[in-house]
Formats: C-alpha cells, structure tokens, sequence
C-alpha cells in the first residue's frame, strides 16, 4: 500500500487505556503516521487526531486537524482544503 499511496489520512482516536486512565492512540497508527510521512512528506500524510486523546511524545511538531470524540466529519473541510493544496484541480 506505501508503494502506490500519494497521500494518506491516519486518524488517531483514544482506542487503548494507560495506567492513568487516559486513553491513547493505537501506536501501530502511531507509527504508520511515521511510516507515510516518511515516504511521502508531512504535507501528504496527515494526521486527524480525536482531541480527548492523549498525545505522543513528538506530536507538538506534527500538522494535525483536531475533531470531538465521535466526530470525525467535523474535519471533512480541512481535509478537503488540504487535497485541494496538494493536487490542484483534482479533489473536489
């Protein structure tokens, strides 16, 4: 899939409960962002992240478009406006 993807979307919900009670993103979603922003740059592997999540150690320097718990349509204009930016006249 890495190999014939030119953009991803990888959305980061609180799935997995720490010792605090907190609730985390899955970390194979963790590093699959890793993996994509990798090959394909961080303006084309974008994150989505669920905002009663726990972040991540580095998250602070990651593009992210925040949603509410349960909400992840509030971030379809975001995303599109980014589609948009990265392949001009094609996402419409």
């Amino acid at each position: 899939m890495l190999n014939k993807s030119t953009f991803a979307i990888l959305v980061m919900t609180g799935e997995d409960e720490t010792i605090d009670n907190e609730f985390q993103p899955r970390l194979n979603v963790v590093h699959e962002l890793g993996l994509f922003q990798g090959r394909l740059g961080f303006s084309r592997a974008i994150m989505l992240f669920e905002k009663e999540t726990q972040g991540f150690s580095n998250i602070q320097g990651i593009q992210q478009i925040r949603f509410s718990k349960g909400k992840v349509i509030e971030t379809f204009g975001e995303v599109l406006a980014t589609l948009n930016r990265e392949f001009p006249g094609r996402a419409s």
